[in-house]
């Protein structure tokens, strides 16, 4: 079989999907931004052809791209876990006959707002929420629901430009960031006080095939907020037990709602005093390159697996659910450069067995903006068969490491 692979250049774990596009059987050509020269080695290797565009977000000239290559050889799959280019690849798709994720869908799962109303309208809980194209329509918003409220882009990815608003200077604020207008729209939702999580799924055939259930301490709005704060995340292999049902059969409500059939989701949900709500959906894998640690903690290939998916309609392969894994972030207490860490060695001596990855950068490495993610400045990532006591173990490691900045 034949992939179009959009966007395979814009980081390393693009790579790991390509590469089991390639262990499957699969041809795989790509369309991207870079030059061939600066794709790595490994991409390279992988590609058996790739085309540079000005703009994939361009429909005319990924399309021209897309139709260059099917000439040479027929397109069987059009893929991307680009959140930019989800729409694009749907309409790829639909103007080369290829199946998979419809344009409906994909707009669905980028249009925070039309999501929401497709929720409400199947029963599923989530926040109230409007899209706004301008000051007045979110103004009336916040008037009609009230304070908390969270402002931010109605086609945005993670927790950038978004904004928590507890009063009218608030939201005037985040409307002076947003700046919505027709071609730049914006959603109002109502705040959603409770715990944040996110359940990941393989769809394949319409079901979910593997599920994997992970937690945020603190939420990420929360946590991008304070450079005092080390974020944690945490994916447990408790997933089967009976707290979390209600997720499971919401998470499957939702992507039948939507129409997922295969492929990746990654779905926000929270929990707390008014019950289960979903927040948001993508039709891509998570981010931050959580899908290593669904690896790591379920001793099997789920990158094979999405890959047999997207092909075939269905995931090969069994989770063990033998380790909880998880992540804490030490952040600089300013911007400049590394001087060194304190308490590091004491963290390799007491849990470095249980230490899958780290990155601890050497002394005169620049920081890295906060806004960059979880994956940056100083991390580590842990594997332990008991959740809780891996949740203790990362917390214990984000009072103990300490950075120095120069």
């Amino acid at each position: 079989m034949h992939v179009l692979f959009l966007a395979p250049e814009t980081g390393p774990y693009n790579l790991r999907f390509v590469d089991a596009l390639k262990r499957a059987g699969a041809e795989v050509s790509g369309i991207g931004h870079a030059s061939r020269e600066k794709l790595s080695a490994e991409l390279r290797r992988r590609l058996d052809r790739y085309v540079q565009v000005k703009s994939l977000l361009d429909d005319a000239e990924a399309l021209a791209a897309a139709r260059g290559i099917d000439g040479e050889r027929r397109i069987e799959r059009v893929e991307t876990i680009d959140e930019p280019a989800i729409v694009g690849a749907a309409r790829l798709r639909e103007a080369l006959g290829v199946p998979g994720l419809p344009v409906r869908t994909a707009t669905l799962c980028r249009d925070k707002a039309a999501m929401k109303e497709a929720w409400r309208a199947a029963g599923i809980p989530c926040a109230a929420s409007a899209a706004a194209s301008s000051r007045a329509e979110a103004e009336a918003f916040a008037e009609r629901e009230g304070y908390p409220l969270v402002a931010k882009p109605l086609a945005g990815f993670g927790t950038n430009d978004t904004f928590r608003c507890e009063s009218a200077a608030d939201l005037a604020k985040a409307l002076d960031r947003l700046r919505p207008d027709a071609s730049r729209r914006i959603i109002l939702e109502e705040f959603v006080e409770g715990h944040e999580g996110f359940y990941d799924t393989v769809m394949a055939g319409g079901r979910v095939a593997h599920g994997f259930v992970g937690h945020y301490f603190p939420s990420c709005l929360e946590a991008i907020g304070s450079r005092a704060i080390r974020p944690r995340i945490g994916c447990t292999n408790r997933v089967e037990s009976p707290g979390y049902a209600e997720l499971h059969a919401a998470a499957a409500r939702v992507n039948e709602t939507l129409g997922i059939a295969d492929g990746a989701t990654h779905l926000e949900w929270f929990f707390g005093p008014k019950g289960l709500k979903v927040s948001e959906i993508g039709a891509r894998p998570a981010g931050e390159r959580i899908w290593d640690m669904h690896a790591a903690g379920n001793e099997f290939d789920l990158y094979g697996a999405w890959a047999d998916a997207v092909l075939h309609g269905r995931a090969a392969g069994t989770p063990t659910r033998r380790f909880a894994t998880g992540s804490v972030q030490i952040r600089p207490e300013r911007d400049g450069r590394y001087a060194g860490h304190e308490g590091l060695q004491e963290v390799l001596r007491a849990v470095g067995d249980a230490i899958f990855e780290m990155s601890a950068p050497r002394p005169g490495s620049p920081t890295a903006p906060l806004d960059r993610g979880w994956h940056e400045n100083t991390w580590f990532r842990l594997r332990d068969a008991d959740y809780d006591r891996l949740m203790a173990r990362l917390a214990w490691i984000g009072e103990t490491v300490k950075i120095r900045v120069m």
